[in-house]
């Protein structure tokens, strides 16, 4: 049987659990192989806490150890960050080696450049893992798709988000205070700030993007909104309505070329199934042109979903090495460019709160209406015990740079309290 060594950078969370597997699983990997897997080499700067024993393999301090190796076949890259993670994979592929990865961040704002090293050198970058680590997406979309056309996906690609939002609605938290739970949960860094404010999520769906549409993604280009401000009371008036809040990653191709690619909270119908994805799942919401509506579901974050993605890469990439094909996940790219956020079309929820006497309504609508949106449904709150009172409405469709100049005019209204709340609705696939 064939032998391929692998060496692992990195020994935290997800490190030690791909190391782990390869460990416990070595046997039962290699016969679903058909190739030996040596785990040769583990580099790290701190090799306590993980809480896993390295049994055979050499430790070192220094990655450089591992990508002079000539032995070496594959490089497995799982330290986090950006600039040190670029230094280990771009040696890796000018040594010849294969490299597998679960840097979302490394591969969103600099995977253009990966790849197209990559191509040149003649070595595969397997990012399975960066995805929704416990959700096989990567493959189902370089594989399992192949022969369709990919027109839309929609994502919650976040777990701490999606608990957050589901403690909101199903427990009548707060933000401050479903946060908090997160992170005594451990679903929440001391820092949720890539989390909240939607970074992460724009990292997965730019790589989804990539990969879907065989395009060169600008990562600044997306516009990203994440879910800082989001009140209770719109949850709730929402559901009302008939509609879950969600954090979507949204990438679709449009009918001129261009695609939108786009991190926000949005409106889904309370049927659409995105809408029954609680707690820290994640799910791919796919739209093919031969295959129609597909979703893929599973657990996004944690040690060993995302070390068992590690693990089919460096597995996948073996068995070409035993037994050569095609593996490559991208071609060359095409350069479609990503549609402005002010040109995108949407249904809106809007909220405002307005004192509650006679014309308020008509001069709210006269303003929409001489920007050319008009109002689908209407819901005016009982008077409370205060001055202003909520009105929320929904829209039709309507270019977004038109509402947001319309919501421009409507806060300045002596009748309007603060600023009015803009929610995107996503209508069912």
């Amino acid at each position: 049987m064939k032998k391929v060594v692998v060496g692992v950078v990195g020994f935290g969370t997800v490190g030690g659990g791909v190391v782990d597997i390869l460990q416990k699983n070595k046997d039962i990997i290699s016969k679903r192989a058909g190739v030996e897997i040596e785990l040769k080499y583990v580099a790290s700067k701190n090799f306590g806490g993980s809480g896993v024993e390295i049994l055979y393999a050499k430790r070192t301090s220094d990655y450089n150890e591992i990508i002079n190796d000539k032995e070496v076949d594959i490089v497995v890259e799982l330290v986090g960050g950006i600039d040190v993670p670029y230094d280990i994979i771009t040696k890796a592929i000018r040594a010849g080696k294969n490299v597998v990865t679960a840097n979302k961040a490394l591969l969103a704002e600099r995977g253009d450049e990966i790849f197209a090293l990559a191509r040149e050198y003649g070595v595969v970058v397997g990012f399975e893992a960066s995805v929704a680590g416990g959700i096989p997406i990567i493959r189902v979309l370089a594989d399992s798709l192949v022969g369709d056309r990919v027109n839309q996906i929609l994502g919650i690609l976040n777990g701490t988000t999606n608990f957050i939002l589901t403690k909101m609605f199903e427990e009548n938290m707060d933000f401050t205070s479903a946060l908090k739970k997160a992170q005594e949960l451990g679903f929440a860094e001391a820092d949720p700030s890539l989390d909240i404010d939607g970074v992460d999520t724009a990292h997965k769906i730019a790589i989804l993007t990539r990969l879907a549409f065989n395009t060169k993604v600008d990562f600044n280009s997306i516009y990203v909104e994440g879910i800082r401000n989001i009140a209770l009371e719109d949850v709730k008036y929402a559901y009302e309505m008939g509609f879950v809040l969600k954090l979507l990653g949204i990438s679709r191709v449009d009918d001129d070329g261009s695609i939108e690619v786009r991190v926000h909270p949005a409106l889904v119908s309370k049927s659409n199934q995105l809408a029954f994805v609680r707690n820290e799942y994640n799910a791919v919401l796919l739209e093919s042109k031969s295959l129609g509506i597909s979703m893929y579901y599973g657990k996004g974050a944690g040690r060993y979903p995302t070390a068992v993605s590690v693990v089919a890469d460096i597995v996948e990439i073996a068995k070409n090495i035993s037994s050569p094909k095609i593996v490559e996940k991208v071609k060359e790219f095409e350069d479609r460019p990503i549609r402005p956020i002010g040109d995108i079309y949407s249904r809106y929820y809007l909220r405002f709160s307005v004192i509650d006497k006679p014309g308020v309504l008509s001069a709210i609508s006269r303003i929409l209406g001489d920007n050319n949106i008009s109002i689908a449904s209407v819901i005016q709150k009982e008077v409370s015990p205060h001055e202003f009172v909520p009105l929320v409405m929904i829209t039709h469709h309507s270019r977004e740079k038109d509402l947001v100049k319309s919501l421009s005019e409507i806060n300045n209204l002596k009748v309007v309290k603060g600023q009015g709340v803009m929610i995107r609705i996503v209508d069912e696939l």
